[in-house]
């Protein structure tokens, strides 16, 4: 029996990892397969351990971003979906990336810098959308270009904020949020380990009261599920490892739609990761990229440099 299934065999599906499970799956492990046949036998180095918030923090930052303060490149494909009284109509593709600086405050808390472009696509084909039939009210809506940041935020293993927003000026933002007090949720938490890799849950919630009392509450729901090697994220000396993301998410209707007073919300599914360098980057989102925000693809690190929010 490989040391990999004793570890499964340790945790049930869908178990929360933690340090002191897996050393346990790995001790079982290791009197089952015999003295000096484990691979990490002759390993005394350092590991993170995931029962501490500090640590767990930094498995995801690795995960998703960086320990160091160097450009990281992540993208995103998926479907969306509108839902409106049990009914539920194909709406569009997104094909998004973030540009991202990660910086360390403290052992609970990181800081990160981010520019994200979304391009909306046509549902079958993929190509680039600039109008779109809105089902249940079939009205044709312009489809506004997404160019958000960059902005700061922030990610600990459980963070309750609140802060103004308002459209800054010169752009489409008000298209997507009006101006309002938003309200956010997030948390992190390790999932399982299957196949040597690990996985693990970051959850965003965010509702946004407007000041226009006309304008109903809006709310933004998040759930992604990041996986990596289990042994470079653990091992102290790594910073950033590769990754792999799976994404789904619900969202108010958004002000471009113009759904009026339709009961109903958006659902998107999909996968993404991380990339070596824009140019790396899915080929539609390169040349859509190219296409509308040239300056992106050029420097984004200059652009994240740039801010001083």
């Amino acid at each position: 029996m490989t040391m990999t299934k004793a570890i499964r065999r340790q945790l049930p599906p869908g178990a929360a990892v933690t340090r002191r499970r897996f050393c346990e799956s790995f001790v079982a492990a290791a009197a089952i397969i015999g003295p000096g046949l484990s691979p990490f036998a002759a390993s005394a180095a350092p590991t993170l351990d995931l029962d501490r918030h500090p640590d767990l923090l930094q498995a995801m930052i690795k995960m998703r971003g960086s320990l160091d303060a160097e450009l990281v490149v992540g993208w995103l494909r998926a479907k969306r979906f509108a839902v409106s009284q049990g009914r539920i109509e194909p709406l569009c593709g997104v094909l998004a990336a973030t540009f991202n600086n990660f910086r360390q405050v403290s052992e609970e808390l990181f800081d990160v810098v981010t520019l994200e472009i979304t391009h909306y696509t046509d549902f079958q084909t993929g190509a680039l959308l600039d109008r779109l039939v809105m089902p249940f009210v079939d009205k044709e809506v312009q489809v506004p270009l997404y160019r958000f940041g960059p902005v700061r935020s922030r990610f600990a293993v459980q963070l309750d904020e609140k802060e103004e927003f308002a459209p800054a000026a010169d752009s489409n933002e008000g298209e997507f949020a009006p101006a309002g007090s938003v309200l956010m949720t997030k948390s992190i938490r390790a999932e399982a380990i299957r196949g040597g890799k690990l996985f693990m849950r970051h959850e965003e919630h965010g509702r946004v009261k407007p000041h226009a009392s006309a304008i109903p509450t809006m709310f933004y729901k998040e759930s992604t599920i990041w996986s990596a090697g289990l042994t470079d994220v653990l091992d102290t000396s790594t910073r950033n490892v590769d990754a792999s993301v799976s994404y789904s998410a619900m969202t108010s209707w958004r002000p471009w739609m113009q759904m009026g007073d339709l009961p109903g919300h958006t659902t998107s599914n999909g996968f993404g990761g991380k990339a070596q360098s824009p140019a790396d980057l899915p080929e539609d989102f390169v040349r859509y990229t190219q296409r509308q925000h040239p300056d992106v693809l050029k420097d984004p690190q200059a652009l994240l440099d740039a801010f001083d929010g």
